[in-house]
């Protein structure tokens, strides 16, 4: 009697493990509150370095953009890259919306030396970058 309940406890268990590591790796939300455009699923430690590698990476970029549109997502090593295959869409991005997409993001080697500040190169646009090209101008 008892190891029949052992047997059913471990199954359970067992059970629940994979439903929880099937809803952590294809139930991801977005992190920072805004949708990221279309991507083919991934692999969990590389990504989508695959598909990038098998054959020619030009060849690779012109059949995931003819399949999931002029812009498309893909995570490399966990870092997520956003192709753009289209002259109208590059058109909007950098004339119509360069504000938004002007930030450069923070290397983790300045987050870790500079405990979070900003150099010139990578300061974000705005005030603080507006001032410090006004100082290296003049």
């Amino acid at each position: 009697m008892a190891v029949s309940f052992l047997n059913y406890l471990i199954l359970v268990i067992i059970c629940l493990f994979s439903l929880l590591c099937y809803s952590c790796f294809f139930f991801k939300k977005p992190k920072d509150g805004f949708e990221l455009p279309p991507s083919p699923p991934s692999l969990p430690i590389i990504g989508h370095l695959h598909l990038l590698l098998s054959g020619s990476t030009h060849k690779a970029l012109q059949k995931l953009s003819s399949r999931y549109g002029p812009l498309f997502h893909l995570n490399i090593f966990s870092v997520p890259v956003i192709f753009v295959s289209s002259a109208s869409v590059a058109y909007e991005i950098f004339r119509e919306h360069d504000v938004n997409f002007s930030f450069r993001g923070t290397p983790p080697i300045d987050e870790s030396l500079l405990v979070g500040s900003f150099g010139f190169f990578t300061a974000p646009y705005g005030d603080y970058w507006k001032f410090m090209k006004k100082i290296m101008v003049t």
